[in-house]
C-alpha cells in the first residue's frame, strides 16, 4: 500500500492542536464517558485511581480471577509463558522502531513532535505515572475506532503506523491501538510494552486459550515496580465499517491497567517488545 503523502503532517499538529484546546477549556477533565447514549465528564479524581496499590505482585497467580464475563482460573502453562514473556521482551532500536512510527517517505520528527503534544493534552491534568497510563487508555478507548474495512484487507503497518492512525483520523486495528498506547505512554516517560498473541475470542473459549490463534495486540504498563495491562482495543466499542462511524456507548474501562492474573485469564502473549520510539530529543 502506498504510504501516505508527506504533505499531510500540518493536518496532524492541527488535530493536536485541537485536543489541547478542548483539555485547556475544561482543564480539569481528561476523558468523556459515553454510557446509554449521554456523555459524562469525567476528572483524574473520579476514575484514575492508583492500582498500584492493589497489587502487590506483579506475577500473582493464585486462585481465580473475576473479568467483565466472570470468574475464571487461568491456565497454568498460559501463566508461565505471560510472567516469561513479560520479563524478557524483545528490545528494539530507535532505527527497528521506526517503522511503526512512519513509512519511508513520513517524517518521524514531525510524528514524534504531533504524539509528544497530544500526549501531554491527555495528561495534563494527571500527576502519578498510574493516572497518566489510565488517562491515555482511556482516551484511546474514547477516541480511537476499529477499522474493520481495513480489516478485511490488511493489519500491517500501513494500517497500524503512527503515521497511519494520525493520517485516518484515529481509525485502525488491535495493532495500531497498542502502537499508539505505547508510543504516548512512551511520551510521558512511562515503561511500556507492546504484547502479541492469542485470546479468548473470535471462537476460542478461555479453556482454549492455549491453541488460540495469535491475532492481538495490547499492551504491558510497569507503574512502581509492578506490571499492569492494558488492551485499549477492548476498552472502545467504537468501529468503522462499511464507510460508517459507530459505537462509543458501550465502552470497558476494566481493560486500562488489569493485572496479570486477570490478563491471563483472556490473553496468551507469544511476542513481547519495547520499541524506542525516540521521545528524549522531543521538545
Amino acid at each position: 500500500m502506498k504510504h501516505p503523502d508527506s504533505s499531510l503532517f500540518p493536518a496532524f499538529a492541527a488535530v493536536a492542536a485541537l485536543l489541547l484546546t478542548a483539555a485547556a477549556i475544561s482543564a480539569s477533565i481528561i476523558y468523556v464517558y459515553r454510557s446509554d447514549n449521554t456523555v459524562k465528564e469525567i476528572s483524574v479524581s473520579e476514575i484514575a485511581t492508583p492500582k498500584a496499590e492493589l497489587y502487590k505482585d506483579s506475577f500473582e497467580r493464585s486462585g481465580s480471577f473475576t473479568t467483565p464475563y466472570g470468574t475464571f482460573t487461568p491456565i497454568e502453562s498460559v501463566l508461565d509463558i505471560n510472567e516469561y514473556m513479560t520479563k524478557n521482551p524483545v528490545v528494539l532500536t530507535e532505527k527497528e522502531t521506526l517503522p511503526y512510527i512512519c513509512g519511508e517517505q513520513g517524517d518521524p520528527d514531525e510524528i514524534r513532535k504531533t504524539i509528544k503534544e497530544l500526549s501531554d493534552g491527555i495528561c495534563s491534568e494527571a500527576h502519578t505515572d498510574s493516572e497518566k497510563a489510565e488517562a491515555i487508555a482511556m482516551w484511546a478507548g474514547l477516541n480511537v475506532a476499529y477499522d474493520f474495512d481495513a480489516a478485511k484487507e490488511t493489519g500491517d503497518l500501513s494500517v497500524t503506523s503512527l503515521e497511519a492512525i494520525l493520517t485516518n483520523n484515529f481509525r485502525t486495528t488491535c495493532g495500531g491501538f497498542a502502537n499508539l498506547y505505547s508510543a504516548l505512554c512512551s511520551a510521558q516517560g512511562i515503561q511500556v510494552l507492546n504484547m502479541k498473541g492469542g485470546t479468548s475470542s473470535d471462537g476460542y473459549t478461555r479453556a482454549q486459550l492455549e491453541s488460540a490463534p495469535a491475532n492481538h495486540e495490547w499492551n504491558g504498563v510497569k507503574l512502581d515496580g509492578i506490571w499492569y495491562y492494558t488492551d485499549c482495543t477492548w476498552i472502545s466499542d467504537l468501529s468503522f465499517s462499511d464507510g460508517a462511524l459507530s459505537g462509543g456507548t458501550e465502552i470497558m474501562p476494566f481493560y486500562a491497567l488489569f493485572s496479570f492474573g486477570e490478563m491471563s485469564v483472556e490473553h496468551r502473549i507469544d511476542r513481547c517488545e519495547y520499541r524506542n520510539y525516540g521521545f528524549e530529543n522531543v521538545k
